[in-house]
């Protein structure tokens, strides 16, 4: 096992970011491509929207299972067929013009090697990187992620502009290339203990569990949560749960599928001595607490992410180029405290580390809270931006060390796997959650008035009542949208402005959500129990804070 972090090992890392990297640019890249791909494939917003679901769902099915399968073929080896499935999909984007064998071929391929990369960079750290470096192995990691959200939409941007579309999707690939080359070249094999079976059963019921899950919380804001939202596009052969929601359904039979998957689990590992998900994971204190608190983080960083690129662009009408360069303050600030924590603040424990990063989430959604109007933001608004990022800077470099400090050597490397997908199932919660929240402020702020209904033309209210959900767009569409109607000036005007509150009302409810989800996790990180050192990897002992 290393003993120190060395120059070899430094060029490991560099490897692992750029694989981490690599991965959240192709994520951010296809997001922000999504006009220009429906007019390269002719198809519509909805069916590019579909393909960025495919690579995180398809990726959080597997990676329980790849975890396992790291364990037996080796983590380089892991690491290696994922970069090169991505390479492949890459390319196959940039070659294949249908829109459907993207959807069927392209992107799972990609999900795939999503599921393969991830558990194993969180390995290869956790087998490379002992005692107090690990939280800098972890905390670059992080940075990565960053770095990738900041930069490459911008890129991407001004690629689409000035260049061609293919452009980003060729730097993804090479990006790809490198980090197989970096995992071909610079990256040793390491021992790993095999499991004595593989659990195909297992592997099957974890990843149908998980799929249906992720589908029904992706659907929860279209379909509707309790009861099926009117005018919702739901396939006929759903319509048997009328009026209750299918989201609900696929929620219910996936949590009933995965409590099905916990005591097969059980079984295997009795049977067996290992399993894709080791219940002692959840029994251990310390690390369940770690288990809870990731997917707290992505929640907070998926779900706030979501609400204020939409409240800032739609609701505020700020350029591109504004609202990227408050995104990138964001950024800059948890790339710069995913670094500098394990480094300048080693002193401090992760609890406290943790209770100091949801501290700062409170305060700076209550800052963004008071910091935001229906039209324009307060100056302190770059300020609570650069709060929020600082906090998912600190959590990103603390929550894999809670966890794998938790756990002993081997469990502690094919834990990847489980924060993986926790990672992505707290990315799909918190755009659910949120948006949801979001969309919810501003359906009944305008409902709320009772003006609309008296002051407003007959068919625009009537044509209000049969849409599944109001939709959130800016003024200038607000106001394309309704000269059908045959609008006054002074109709109009009041139109306006009572979709800019209901915008701000929306806003104001996430940011709520947010400081409450933020509570949720500081009274958890509260329990966590104190370590000395995080060189330590067995099972901790409590001890005062």
């Amino acid at each position: 096992m290393v003993k120190a972090l060395d120059n070899k090992k430094g060029f490991l890392l560099w490897v692992l970011c750029l694989a981490q990297f690599t991965l959240s640019a192709d994520v951010a890249n296809l997001s922000i491509s999504t006009s220009t791909l429906v007019n390269v494939f002719n198809t519509d917003i909805a069916s590019i929207q579909v393909l960025g679901i495919i690579q995180p769902l398809v990726g959080a099915a597997l990676m329980l299972s790849a975890s396992m399968f790291g364990l037996i073929i080796g983590w380089r080896r892991l690491l290696i067929i994922g970069t090169t499935l991505g390479f492949i999909s890459t390319l196959g984007f940039i070659l294949i013009p249908d829109i459907y064998s993207v959807t069927l071929f392209v992107r799972p391929l990609a999900g795939i090697g999503s599921a393969f990369i991830l558990p194993a960079v969180l390995a290869l750290v956790v087998a490379h990187s002992p005692g107090k470096s690990r939280a800098l192995g972890f905390g670059l990691m992080a940075a990565a992620t960053g770095l990738a959200a900041a930069v490459m939409p911008l890129l991407s941007g001004w690629l689409h502009d000035n260049v061609s579309w293919q452009w980003p999707f060729a730097l993804i690939a090479l990006c790809y290339l490198a980090t197989l080359i970096g995992a071909i070249t610079r990256i040793e094999p390491i021992h790993t203990n095999q499991p004595a079976k593989f659990d195909i059963a297992g592997s099957i019921l974890g990843a149908v569990s998980i799929t249906v899950l992720c589908f029904g919380l992706i659907k929860l804001p279209y379909w509707g949560g309790l009861y099926a939202l009117q005018g919702a596009s739901i396939p006929n052969w759903l319509s048997f749960i009328f009026p209750l929601s299918p989201a609900l359904l696929f929620i219910v039979v996936g949590i009933s599928l995965f409590t099905c998957f916990i005591f097969q689990q059980l079984s295997f590992q009795k049977r067996h001595g290992h399993a894709l998900l080791p219940i002692h994971w959840l029994t251990n204190r310390s690390s369940r607490k770690g288990f809870i608190i990731l997917p707290l983080m992505y929640i907070i960083l998926g779900g706030s992410s979501f609400v204020i690129v939409t409240y800032l662009q739609v609701a505020v009408a700020l350029s591109s180029a504004h609202s990227g360069g408050i995104i990138l303050l964001f950024s800059a600030f948890m790339i710069g405290f995913s670094i500098i924590t394990p480094v300048v603040f080693k002193h401090l424990n992760p609890k406290t580390l943790c209770q100091i990063a949801f501290f700062g989430v409170i305060l700076a959604g209550g800052t963004l809270w008071l910091s935001s109007a229906a039209d324009h933001i307060l100056g302190s608004f770059y300020l609570g931006m650069a709060l929020l990022g600082a906090a998912m800077g600190i959590l990103a470099s603390q929550c894999p060390v809670i966890i794998t400090s938790a756990l002993g050597e081997r469990d502690a490397e094919q834990s990847g796997g489980l924060q993986a997908t926790l990672r992505n199932i707290g990315l799909v919660i918190g755009i659910s959650l949120f948006g949801g929240a979001n969309q919810w402020g501003l359906e009944s702020e305008i409902q709320s008035h009772s003006e609309i209904v008296a002051q407003m033309p007959t068919a625009f209210v009537e044509s209000i009542d049969k849409l599944s959900h109001i939709p959130y767009i800016d003024n200038t569409r607000l106001e394309s949208s309704v000269t059908m109607f045959e609008f006054d000036s002074a109709q109009t005007h009041n139109l306006i402005v009572i979709n800019a509150n209901a915008r701000l009302k929306g806003f104001d409810l996430t940011m709520i959500a947010l400081m409450m989800t933020a509570l949720l996790g500081f009274v958890v990180s509260s329990r966590l129990e104190c370590q000395d050192d995080t060189s330590a990897v067995l099972v901790p002992t409590k001890t005062s804070c």
